[in-house]
């Protein structure tokens, strides 16, 4: 069978690795002309997804992350008010993407294929691209994230909903820390909750992917409530270009910069204000609600943030994009038929992003964050 992948991303990778593994023809299509930047800093590795990446040689346990044992609750002060046994191993989403990247055919791989229609053709499918070029397989499958051209297709006119707050995230080089600082993040999750808000930081790797000490980053991400209005100018960027769901470092506007830097002082405690204000290039994600009614249509397929999009607070964005791709092979790989292989595939991933939606949207509650 030869299957089309549009967005070379990770849900895309883990898609396209897999499908590899069973004998299937597989090709990635990716929009950008270059490496894919960095699209969120530092991530939570679930479990099972580390299991598969070492058990699969993609990594291995020296290399995978940051491991945080403790996780500290921090009050007012700044100080440690509840400190708790913590397993989460830490990474980077650029870090895991070259970990994929390298773990696919480079031959299988193209770059600067902006999808612009799709045709399903019963007994094939056929994706038309910007640049004019045509590719047909037996199925395609749509890995390309909150903007998909594929979405539109399988479940036409769903679209990303404002989930009434932002994360401000910004990374720190641990060298810039001093000794005293970077002893109180080493080997911590700390999390400082207040009302209608909540800061949360750990170390990641640092350049290609390093853990050792020294060489690591600092990353912290602060979740606030933001008004429509107030989204509106955030996301116009510091040259004057409109912003849709995220702002990328080095582009936030001067004055979101300063408003940032005052609140960090007057609402967080001084080893947390002093990380804000130090950070060089803060960015934002705008936290949006997504979610298909169904995830294939004929021999098309969305999976991941192309279908559905789960809370940061769940910590398992990436971590569904995995699974989602996982479990279609499976389903691909034990069945002849296709359409009863999509049809059980979609029913099972449905019930599992709904569950996450819930508990994501639950978890917001609690921090009182969102509409």
């Amino acid at each position: 069978m030869k299957v089309i992948i549009i967005g070379g991303s990770i849900g895309g990778l883990f898609a396209g690795i897999e499908l590899s593994k069973k004998g299937f023809d597989v090709e990635i299509y990716e929009r950008s002309p270059g490496d894919l930047v960095d699209r969120g800093a530092g991530l939570v590795i679930q479990p099972d997804m580390m299991d598969y990446m070492i058990g699969s040689g993609i990594s291995s346990h020296e290399k995978f992350g940051v491991m945080a044992s403790q996780r500290q609750v921090l009050n007012s002060q700044g100080q440690p008010e509840h400190i708790y046994p913590n397993d989460t191993v830490f990474t980077s989403w650029n870090y895991l993407w070259y970990q994929l990247k390298s773990a696919f055919p480079s031959q299988k791989y193209f770059k600067g294929y902006d999808l612009e229609d799709i045709e399903d053709e019963n007994e094939s499918v056929k994706a038309r691209f910007k640049n004019g070029e045509i590719r047909y397989g037996d199925l395609l499958i749509g890995a390309d994230g909150l903007n998909s051209v594929v979405r539109n297709y399988v479940s036409e006119g769903i679209y990303p909903n404002f989930a009434g707050y932002v994360a401000f995230r910004g990374l720190i080089p641990e060298m810039e820390l001093s000794p005293e600082e970077d002893r109180f993040f080493e080997n911590k999750f700390s999390i400082f909750p207040y009302r209608g808000s909540h800061l949360l930081s750990y170390l990641i790797p640092g350049k290609n992917g390093s853990t050792r000490h020294g060489e690591r980053l600092l990353n912290w991400v602060w979740y606030q409530n933001k008004s429509l209005t107030e989204l509106k100018a955030l996301l116009k960027d510091k040259d004057g270009r409109i912003r849709t769901f995220s702002v990328p470092a080095g582009l936030l506007n001067e004055t979101s910069i300063k408003e940032l830097q005052v609140r960090a002082t007057a609402e967080l405690p001084k080893i947390l204000s002093d990380r804000v204000i130090q950070t060089k290039n803060p960015f934002l994600q705008v936290i949006s609600d997504l979610s298909v009614p169904r995830m294939y249509k004929g021999r098309i397929v969305v999976l991941g943030d192309s279908a559905h999009l789960v809370r940061p607070h769940t910590a398992s964005g990436t971590a569904k994009a995995y699974r989602d791709a996982i479990s279609l092979s499976i389903f691909l790989g034990e069945a002849d038929d296709l359409s009863q292989s999509l049809m059980a595939w979609n029913n099972q991933q449905m019930e599992h992003a709904h569950a996450l939606n819930i508990h994501g949207r639950q978890l917001a509650l609690r921090s009182q964050l969102g509409f």
